[in-house]
């Protein structure tokens, strides 16, 4: 078996899945992704943001809105 089977097979989990969001955790459940292009982030979690629908319009997560109120 290797690592990465230990990992997914034992663990539940694959090391190698990339992370998102401001929780730096896995894909999972409802996610939005900020509309600012160059945001490092760009998905994250509706929970993690405080969201529990999906918004009408653009959305951008809490970091790329303050960058933008400082322009």
């Amino acid at each position: 078996m290797t690592s990465h089977s230990y990992y997914k097979d034992r663990l539940g989990f694959d090391p190698n899945e990339p992370t998102y969001c401001l929780c730096h955790q896995v894909s999972y459940g409802e996610m939005i992704g900020c509309d600012n292009p160059d945001c490092p982030i760009e998905w994250f979690h509706f929970a993690c943001v405080g969201l529990t629908t999906k918004p009408k319009g653009k959305w951008f997560c809490p970091k790329c809105t303050q960058d933008r109120k400082k322009k």
